[in-house]
């Protein structure tokens, strides 16, 4: 079986309409195993001054088989991760944004070639995220654009070479709208990206 690690920055817990989407995806993908790390169980904060010089100090050594590297370690050695939450401020939640800081190590998830470019070092094939909005993303407009997206694919693109997919439900907050019903619309999108959850692009 194929280890999935399944990213819950769901902030309201059982309430979460991104949670119920992303369980609808997680738990329909074939021939996986899957791992959750619940990130608001974690209370990360961002990098100050002395954990960014123990994670330099740590790298020089090539200490990365320390806890200090865990999280890093556990996405680095993962097969797939379906990333779920909130569409927040036009991007991500801050704890999954300390999330992400703690991936970025060079030398461990990525290193720079001959030419000074960036290689992932990472095994996912699959990265997915998984969100809901109460409004509706339009890029060309920059008080509306989906810079989360766009933030998380660059993430996926610097540490792997996997393929990468938003699922998302829009529009439940906006007056009218059945958000039951685009909920179910999204679900329906899950069920058909759990089916092909393994092919290439």
């Amino acid at each position: 079986m194929k280890k999935v690690l399944f990213v819950n920055g769901c902030i309201r817990g059982a309430q979460s309409r991104t949670l119920r989407l992303a369980q609808r995806l997680v738990r329909q993908i074939p021939d996986a195993d899957i791992e959750v790390l619940a990130l608001p169980a974690l209370h990360l904060t961002p990098y100050d001054a002395k954990d960014i010089a123990e994670r330099d100090a740590l790298s020089a050594a090539g200490a990365f088989s320390l806890p200090f590297f865990a999280l890093a370690n556990q996405f680095k050695n993962a097969d797939a991760i379906v990333l779920a939450c909130p569409f927040w401020d036009l991007s991500v939640p801050s704890m999954v944004r300390n999330y992400l800081e703690r991936l970025c190590v060079t030398g461990l998830t990525f290193h720079y070639n001959d030419k000074c470019y960036p290689v992932g070092d990472c095994r996912p094939q699959r990265f997915v995220y998984v969100t809901t909005r109460g409004g509706i993303v339009k890029n060309d407009d920059p008080a509306l654009a989906d810079h989360a997206s766009a933030y998380l694919l660059s993430i996926c693109k610097l540490l792997t070479n996997a393929r990468f997919d938003t699922l998302a439900a829009e529009g439940l907050d906006i007056q009218g709208n059945d958000a039951e019903a685009l909920l179910r619309d999204a679900e329906a999108k899950a069920d058909r990206l759990a089916q092909s959850f393994w092919d290439e692009a």
